[in-house]
């Protein structure tokens, strides 16, 4: 149970380190600080409304992340060999569906946060190359394990976005991957891949499943 609540963790994380992408900085990891901050400030202040309803703390992630994640990326990365063959109405729909699921499970898990320390790490050299870069986290847990998250950022119009996340060393990115070619596989069908993804709530169910197999 403890290591399925690692995911919902990263999940939380996510959503502090979306926050501050709003402003045009330059330096990744001050943005990652600057939205820590922010993040957990919110959550502690509006605790109790978030555990109780549950579209209000959808509705916070969706402020927070829909216009600084570069879904379109993701997207692409996802689908993967896919993708090419896919049509345009195709890549759009599924677009939805899996920026819908991350919000529902990010949602979920933003109340985990109760004061545990959060360590933004310095950048090191290898950090940061041309416009992509990489920032590194620690989350102390209440048993005293630290989590490592690395973030991959990408840089656009002076503003960075977010295409992958490695929690404790798991590939989201990765993870997602295979689970859609699995779902290929399974349907032999992209429109019921899509259906299901979203129907299904996989995402949910195979990373958590994923995160504890990665811990054990």
């Amino acid at each position: 149970m403890q290591r399925q609540q690692y995911f919902t963790w990263a999940a939380a994380l996510i959503v502090m380190f979306m926050a501050a992408f709003a402003q045009a900085q330059t330096d990744p990891r001050q943005v990652v600080i600057d939205a820590v901050d922010r993040m957990t400030t919110r959550i502690d202040a509006d605790r109790e409304q978030l555990k109780a309803d549950p579209e209000l703390a959808r509705e916070l992630v969706r402020e927070e992340l829909v216009d600084l994640v570069d879904f379109k990326r993701i997207t692409r990365m996802v689908m993967g060999d896919y993708f090419g063959p896919s049509s345009k109405e195709q890549k759009y729909r599924f677009l939805d569906v899996f920026k819908n699921s991350l919000i529902n499970t990010y949602a979920s898990g933003i109340t985990l946060y109760e004061g545990q320390q959060i360590t933004t790490l310095p950048m090191q050299e290898g950090d940061l190359r041309g416009d992509y870069a990489r920032v590194r986290m620690e989350i102390q847990t209440n048993t005293g394990k630290t989590v490592p998250i690395f973030y991959t950022l990408f840089s656009r119009d002076d503003q960075w976005k977010v295409i992958n996340v490695y929690v404790n060393g798991l590939d989201l990115a990765d993870t997602f991957k295979s689970q859609f070619a699995q779902g290929m596989d399974q349907y032999g069908d992209m429109d019921k891949v899509i259906d299901n993804w979203s129907a299904d709530s996989k995402i949910d169910t195979g990373l958590k499943d994923e995160a504890v197999a990665d811990d054990a």
